[in-house]
């Protein structure tokens, strides 16, 4: 199958639909304290019942929710701030743009409100330090480069990005590479691996690709990892700006970052393959280019996430693709350079993650605890609406229920 094949950007995972209880009911009614609001899809709904009200109809001071962390959940927060202050207008909310590393530090220290990863703490972390992982997205990660004379998508696997990093693959015309790429004429030219300086749960994301898709890979897998070549940026918008400016570089970025990768000239995104390369490298006989190369959309994403959390069960909502150990998650990426497709889901694309808010268990204030939980019911609610503006999708109905239930564990009070 081609990159072309695999794509139908129109569709999307309409993973859960908020309706009232009544189709007449009022504003002012819809927001009261203990409102149905019925989470419909896949399977089973889910109602939130623990719905809060505005903390004051006006004159009160206002609440100011903090948040620091993932890059990748930043742009989806700053665009669900005014949709909900227009709502809550004494409640604001405040994310900062500072990695996973530093999100999953300032929940664990207790120095915010709420921590943003892309990054899965494991069960054991986060008891330790009165945590809960609250999805709020599904995401996806992209492979970009700047090749001059070359704005098409190439193909590129698992296999073959590890044996970049790893400085195992040095030039673009590596027959690897060319093998994947049938009838395009790759330069000679060496090629730059860029990654991020800060602690990031992109480089979680993508460490745990190539440490999943080669056995060459000498490095771990994390926020933060020990890169043996190439320069580094921070933060994704300083990961588009170098790539931006570097000839011959590639880059992992955040999918909410598309906009900015489509307004720089000379970058372009990967389609990424599904069983394109065994775990040592080698391209199967009938060459790369005959395997199923996948461009990320709606609909490829959809896909990807529905096989990695068909299996899921509460209390586990472990995505992240490393974290095949954790009961009840499922690994994404099998060993192999990608998510291995199914009949029912036939064009995954590999590179799919969920977005995490970290939150206490044991707030110092419940009364402040409040109006974070009156934003978190609100965005499973209503955030999936705005979730395509940055290239997100909506929470399925089974993660929605797992939020559900985390919430109702997290004591607030008026």
């Amino acid at each position: 199958m081609t990159s072309s094949q695999a794509t139908r950007p129109n569709d999307d995972l309409s993973g859960g639909t908020v309706r009232r209880k009544s189709s007449t009911m009022s504003k002012g009614a819809a927001l009261g304290l203990g409102v149905l609001l019925l989470i419909v899809g896949i399977g089973a709904g889910y109602a939130i019942t623990k719905y809060a009200m505005p903390n004051s109809t006006g004159g009160a001071k206002t609440t100011t929710i903090s948040e620091t962390g993932s890059s990748l959940i930043y742009p989806y927060l700053q665009v669900l701030s005014p949709a909900f202050t227009a709502v809550y207008p004494n409640i604001a909310l405040s994310p900062a743009s500072t990695g996973s590393g530093t999100g999953i530090s300032s929940a664990e220290a207790g120095t915010v409100d709420m921590g943003g990863t892309d990054a899965y703490l494991i069960p054991s972390t986060a008891t330790s330090h009165n945590l809960v992982n609250f999805p709020i997205a599904i995401s996806s990660q992209l492979v970009v480069y700047n090749l001059p004379g070359i704005s098409s998508h190439l193909n590129l696997n698992g296999s073959v990005l590890a044996m970049i990093y790893q400085g195992a693959i040095t030039h673009w015309n590596d027959p690897l590479i060319q093998a994947a790429n049938p009838g395009v004429t790759l330069p000679s030219n060496a090629i730059v691996p860029i990654h991020r300086a800060d602690g990031s749960g992109d480089t979680f994301m993508f460490s745990s690709l190539c440490f999943l898709s080669w056995k060459g890979w000498g490095q771990n897998y994390g926020t933060t990892i020990t890169w043996p070549v190439g320069p580094s940026a921070t933060g994704n918008s300083g990961m588009v700006t170098l790539l931006g400016n570097t000839q011959y570089g590639v880059a992992y970025i955040g999918i909410s970052y598309l906009t900015q990768i489509n307004a720089t000239a000379g970058l372009a995104y990967a389609a990424l393959g599904d069983q394109n390369a065994n775990v040592n490298g080698v391209v199967g006989s009938g060459g790369a280019g005959q395997q199923n190369y996948i461009l990320p959309s709606a609909y490829t994403v959809s896909q990807d996430a529905n096989l990695g959390l068909q299996n899921l069960q509460p209390p586990s909502v472990a995505i992240s693709l490393i974290l095949g150990g954790v009961p009840g998650a499922t690994n994404l990426v099998l060993g192999a350079g990608g998510t291995l497709a199914s009949s029912a889901y036939p064009s995954p694309y590999p590179d799919t993650n969920l977005e995490y808010l970290l939150i206490s268990s044991s707030p110092a204030s419940q009364s402040h605890m409040k109006d974070v939980v009156t934003f978190l019911e609100w965005a499973l609610a209503y955030g999936g609406a705005y979730a395509s503006k940055v290239s997100f999708l909506p929470l399925t109905a089974a993660v929605i229920g797992y939020d559900t239930q985390a919430l109702e564990a997290v004591p607030i009070s008026n």
